[in-house]
């Protein structure tokens, strides 16, 4: 892809955040736009700085943002361009010290973004195993209600300290939202299992990851195998989701 294509996608991909984080009720107000970083506080208070990334970085210049950051109180967020940045979605994959380094700060997981019809999904790809050589697995999508800030250690060569990151989990990567969680029963369980989400998720965060999912099993994108019985199964699991919502 040429350069200038890739720099206004990713400006595209920022600007779809920002619409994204206010829709979802969790921009409090922006503080600054850039081309590929938005720095924004939460309705909550606290300030995060968000960093889309089209090309790989060398780990010194993560420590240095992480440091900038952390000294004035801001939390960091990095998104990387899944089809540009990332392996495929269960590739065996020996990360660089500046990937290890971003799946270290976000507790094996990596935030990532991808465009499905000039729309943007953002999405946590997790890496599965120990050191640099892991398994990819993608993720659906992530739920804004989880935007929070939290301080993590890290102990690797070039990446070593105490810093200020935002994710989409908490430590446990369960983080929850109270006010939004609605009774359920175990089979809505599994559906929203499924999607890669918990109950509590909204209408809207369910129908993108429906369509995330719909869009990786089209027979243009998945070459391999008969995925005709995992969409008849998804395609249920959204159905008996979306019933529970009355005004979807």
């Amino acid at each position: 892809m040429h350069l200038g294509n890739i720099r206004s996608e990713t400006v595209f991909g920022s600007q779809q955040f920002i619409h994204l984080l206010r829709a979802s009720g969790r921009l409090g107000r922006m503080l600054h736009n850039g081309v590929d970083i938005v720095l924004f506080q939460t309705d909550t208070g606290e300030r995060i700085s968000a960093h889309f990334i089209d090309s790989a970085l060398p780990l010194y210049e993560i420590r240095n943002v992480l440091a900038d950051n952390a000294s004035r109180g801001i939390a960091t967020l990095y998104f990387l361009w899944a089809d540009m940045m990332l392996p495929s979605d269960g590739q065996i994959y020996t990360a660089q010290d500046w990937m290890e380094g971003l799946f270290t700060l976000y507790g094996g997981s990596i935030y990532a973004y991808e465009f499905i019809e000039r729309e943007i999904f953002l999405f946590p790809v997790h890496f599965r195993g120990e050191g640099p050589r892991r398994l990819a697995e993608f993720g659906t999508t992530v739920q804004f209600s989880r935007l929070h800030t939290r301080r993590v250690s890290t102990h690797l060569p070039g990446l070593h300290g105490e810093w200020l990151v935002a994710d989409f989990g908490g430590v446990s990567g369960h983080a929850h939202d109270d006010l939004k969680v609605r009774a359920f029963d175990a089979r809505l369980g599994e559906d929203y299992a499924l999607f890669g989400l918990e109950p509590g998720a909204t209408a809207s965060e369910v129908k993108a990851a429906f369509r995330v999912l719909a869009h990786r099993l089209h027979p243009d994108h998945n070459l391999g195998g008969d995925t005709t019985a995992r969409m008849a199964q998804i395609n249920a699991a959204y159905d008996r989701i979306l019933r529970t919502f009355p005004d979807r």
